[in-house]
């Protein structure tokens, strides 16, 4: 660059420099203003944002456009209530809050149009409640937060909140049950026995979800379960769950209404499980107790035994009257010892060619066990749990081991085997995936035995292939189709669309097996049902097994 460039571009630096220097400095722009959260101001303080006068708790705070879920896991102790709420600032027109059970069941819904939703959720309840704050109109932060508190202030807080579906409205609804006290009587005088009240509540139900709800039964007493539907639903059906997940019994059908009873000789936690087969709508859960004292007066038709609390020989006695009435031939025992926890028990057990029913009992004290059947290969071809575990090998016969557990106290234990003369031929090609299929069938009340499995399909899955078949429901039946699978696969999934709308009607996940239930109860609705059925896995590849297992639902 030449000396005269230079100079022409200091001169022009420095009048720039002047110019700049003889120029006054603008005024900074103000900071914007502070959203604002109803009457607060948004601040990391939850009394800011949602009650100044509450002790709430900012749960997660997000921003969102309409359409947009913010969206956490809230831990509810089991005996305490809680207001759910969700804000926003004053950009977001109008939010909605849901929130639902880790299993998927419906705790409570506030989709009104307003800016300041609140949900009152109140025992019974899961231990861990997923909450959605769901933008319907506008966008900018939103807030969603918890305050805990006993039930008897749970009115007073929810007041403050304007919450939905607070303990007020629930008594409204039940005070208002044509002949509620009536019907509680009747069943509670066909039981026998003396009984306290224990909860009402107003649950809501959907076919396509199944709804749970915790409950203790106490020392040597009883739990009774009353189920009264509203006219919006059909065949609610009502099962008791042990802390495995193991069904521990049904509810009897007299007519609309479902009553469960369930007894323990120690303190337990189980939980109840309520799914209508078709509509949705509102049922009454009552739950009574026992008075002390008088649970052997309680008519043993009726009644589900969570733990034995009789000898081994009681428990033997029990089960073969109850599976000669199923067409099952006499027991071979294979093996009776003494189990002691934290050790395994192995027995050496002949497998015959085809399938065979393993029966693992105990006696008092022993009240939860684990059992594992292993292949000469070291494969596994069966495992099961709970109080008397059942296990189906299906295999090509020969010798097997069988390792039994005691999860919790020592006594005595035998091993019973009976044959499945009549259980489908196919269920050998997959050892471990038949054993799944039909443990979840007789789980659940699908089969009685393993002859009744039906037509078995076989199935190859992974994360990137589903598979799927068409079904068609008829009207005034049900169809449950039963997906299991084998080694080498986690995640067995099942869902019914519908073929004509595309709608899914059905859809039910577990770990290695799980089944889906599909009803045409309703004439209105359209009668027969066309649905195609999808079949997936979360991770993995394996074999799996399916059958569908049609059935007609109890009025």
């Amino acid at each position: 660059m030449t000396g005269g460039r230079l100079a022409r571009l200091a001169v022009c630096g420095a009048a720039l420099q002047g110019a700049c220097a003889a120029r006054p400095r603008a005024p900074a722009a103000p900071p914007p203003p502070i959203a604002t959260f109803g009457e607060a101001t948004r601040a990391p303080s939850s009394r800011r944002w949602f009650h100044p006068e509450r002790a709430s708790e900012v749960v997660v705070v997000e921003a969102g456009v309409a359409g947009d879920r913010i969206a956490t896991l809230v831990d509810v102790p089991t005996d305490s209530c809680a207001v759910l709420i969700a804000r926003g600032t004053d950009s977001v027109e109008d939010l909605d809050l849901l929130a639902y059970g880790e299993d998927g069941a419906v705790l409570g819904m506030d989709e009104g149009v307003d800016r300041t939703p609140a949900l009152l959720i109140c025992p019974p309840h899961p231990l861990r409640v997923y909450v959605a704050a769901r933008i319907a109109a506008g966008h900018g932060l939103v807030a969603v937060g918890v305050e805990r508190m006993p039930p008897k202030d749970a009115e007073r807080v929810a007041s403050k909140y304007h919450a939905r579906h607070s303990q007020a409205d629930t008594d409204a609804r039940l005070s208002a049950w044509p002949g509620l006290a009536e019907r509680i009587a009747e069943h509670r005088q066909r039981l026998g026995g003396k009984w306290s009240d224990v909860r009402r509540v107003a649950v809501p139900l959907d076919a396509r979800i199944p709804t749970r709800l915790s409950a203790t039964v106490e020392q040597n007493r009883c739990l009774h379960a009353l189920v009264l539907a509203s006219e919006e639903l059909s065949h609610i059906e009502l099962s008791a769950l042990d802390d495995n997940g193991q069904i521990l019994g049904r509810a009897a059908a007299l007519g609309r209404d479902r009553s469960l009873v369930v007894c323990s000789p120690i303190t337990s936690s189980v939980s109840l499980e309520l799914r209508p087969q078709g509509g949705r709508g509102v049922a009454v859960l009552v739950l009574s107790q026992s008075e002390p004292g008088t649970a052997s007066d309680i008519d043993d038709a009726w009644r589900v035994e969570l733990f034995e609390s009789g000898t081994l020989d009681d428990a033997r006695a029990k089960t073969a009257a109850r599976l000669q009435g199923l067409g099952y031939a006499k027991a071979k025992i294979l093996k009776t010892g003494v189990l002691q926890p934290g050790r395994l028990d192995s027995a050496t057990v002949a497998l015959p060619n085809g399938c065979a029913r393993l029966d693992v009992l105990a006696g008092a004290p022993v009240r939860d066990m684990s059992a594992r059947l292993w292949s000469a290969d070291d494969s596994l071809i069966a495992e099961s749990a709970g109080a008397a575990p059942v296990l189906f090998a299906c295999s090509g016969g020969g010798t097997a081991r069988l390792d039994t557990e005691s999860l919790a106290r020592p006594g005595a234990y035998s091993i019973e085997l009976r044959v499945e003369p009549e259980a489908p031929a196919s269920l050998t090609a997959s050892p471990l995936a038949a054993s799944r299929l039909l443990h979840h069938m007789l789980e659940h009340g699908l089969i009685r035995n393993g002859a009744q499995a039906g037509k078995i399909g076989h199935h190859s899955l992974s994360p990137e292939r589903l598979d799927s078949e068409d079904v068609l429901v008829p009207l005034g039946r049900c169809v449950d189709y039963t997906l299991a699978l084998g080694p080498g696969s986690t995640g067995a999934e099942v869902r019914f669309i519908d073929s004509q709308s595309g709608t899914e009607l059905a859809w039910s996940r577990g770990t290695h097996a799980t089944s889906a239930r599909v009803c045409a109860v309703d004439a209105q609705s359209g009668g027969t049902v066309h649905a195609r059925v999808e079949l997936r896995v979360a991770a993995g590849h394996s074999e799996a097994l399916s059958t569908t297992h049609m059935s007609t639902p109890a009025h």
